[in-house]
């Protein structure tokens, strides 16, 4: 009886000992797992840390590579005007792209610029989109650029907009009159307004042919430091892209170089238009416009100082401006030239005092950065 009794305290020790033993296994085991679940999310948030460190290191070089891509494009438009008044990125070509949104509609025309790769951000490619307004702002270039990393997702977007040499400025104060001459006036249109440089009351002289010099002081009294390359240039560019008389908004400057009657009315009250007839168009004689033809704005003949050319000469119906590059000897009989307050003539554009039109420069306070 002895024995069996101490036969079951021992079997009672022995499994207590087994089941204190499982607990501590288990209990090592969890610590174990908490131990290996703590070591796992350190080393997770210091991998987090990591990428987004490096995500912002990417993000810098992008922005970097952004910002050196406009100094570029900027830098690159000053060069080509620097050696072309009508440098070839806004001319017909594989540099012009179509336009994004919103920039929609013939009025706008893009350019593409390819920036070089950057000597201290080699993985980090740039694009420009260059942009201007052919109807209101044709001197202000709206520089979009993008970056970025050729491996990665990490990208910048910057934008400016600068001033660039496609049309001077015309002078501060417009002269109103109706008839504008570089030289005189027929007795019999005496009763036509006619401005400086010349007051012209008396006779013009038959024949002026055999001058040899001329000076534009006509075109300078309205039209300032524009340049005749300049007008060519901004017309072409309307017409290429789709600008004419009845289109949403309508064109609003023609450079013509035919010597054909002109049969097209053009300009309204609150779009006035710039209509020139080229030296080559009046080479021979500056071509009449036809009966019934109505130009609101303003009308430039380039007689190159000679009166002969535009003897005779019909002015159809001109509500505002009539500017010669000579005297106007005589009109034809039913021409009509009606002074009246319009809107602002298509070539008067903002421009900021004091600024050197013949230099690119930014616009202030136009730069701004976008998010990816």
């Amino acid at each position: 009886m002895i024995q069996q009794s101490k036969l079951r305290r021992q079997c009672g020790t022995s499994g207590q000992a087994l089941q204190a033993g499982a607990i501590s296994l288990l209990v090592a085991i969890s610590l174990g797992l908490l131990a290996s679940l703590a070591s796992f999310y350190s080393a997770r948030s210091v991998l987090v840390d990591r990428l987004a460190s490096q995500n912002q290191i990417q993000a810098a070089q992008a922005r970097l590579a952004a910002e050196a891509a406009l100094a570029w494009a900027r830098a690159e438009l000053q060069r080509q005007y620097a050696s072309n008044p009508t440098p070839p990125v806004w001319g017909a070509g594989p540099t012009n792209t179509p336009c994004p949104s919103p920039y929609t509609g013939p009025r706008w025309q893009c350019a593409s610029l390819q920036p070089p790769a950057h000597p201290s951000l080699p993985d980090t490619r740039a694009q420009v989109l260059a942009v201007r307004d052919l109807i209101s702002s044709p001197h202000v270039a709206h520089l979009l650029v993008s970056a970025k990393l050729n491996e990665g997702t990490s990208q910048a977007r910057v934008q400016a907009q600068i001033f660039i040499p496609a049309v001077a400025p015309a002078p501060p104060q417009p002269i109103t009159a109706s008839v504008v001459l570089q030289r005189c006036a027929s007795a019999t249109n005496s009763a036509t307004k006619v401005a400086p440089p010349q007051m012209a009351s008396s006779i013009c002289p038959n024949t002026t042919s055999g001058n040899t010099t001329c000076t534009a002081s006509a075109w300078a009294s309205v039209l300032g430091d524009i340049t005749s390359q300049q007008i060519s240039a901004w017309s072409e560019a309307q017409a290429s892209h789709g600008l004419h008389a009845l289109s949403q908004p309508a064109r609003s400057v023609y450079w013509v170089d035919s010597s054909a009657t002109w049969t097209e009315s053009l300009g309204t009250p609150d779009a006035p238009v710039l209509l020139v007839f080229s030296g080559q168009a009046c080479a021979q004689r500056c071509p009449s416009l036809a009966p019934g033809v109505r130009v609101v704005g303003t009308v430039v003949l380039l007689t190159q100082c000679q009166d002969n050319k535009v003897r005779a000469w019909h002015a159809g119906h001109i509500v505002g401006q009539l500017v010669v590059e000579s005297g106007l000897p005589e009109l034809q009989s039913g021409s009509r030239i009606e002074p009246r307050e319009l809107a602002q003539s298509p070539y008067r554009l903002p421009w900021p005092p004091g600024m050197d039109a013949r230099q690119v420069q930014r616009v202030p306070g136009s730069w701004r950065e976008e998010g990816p």
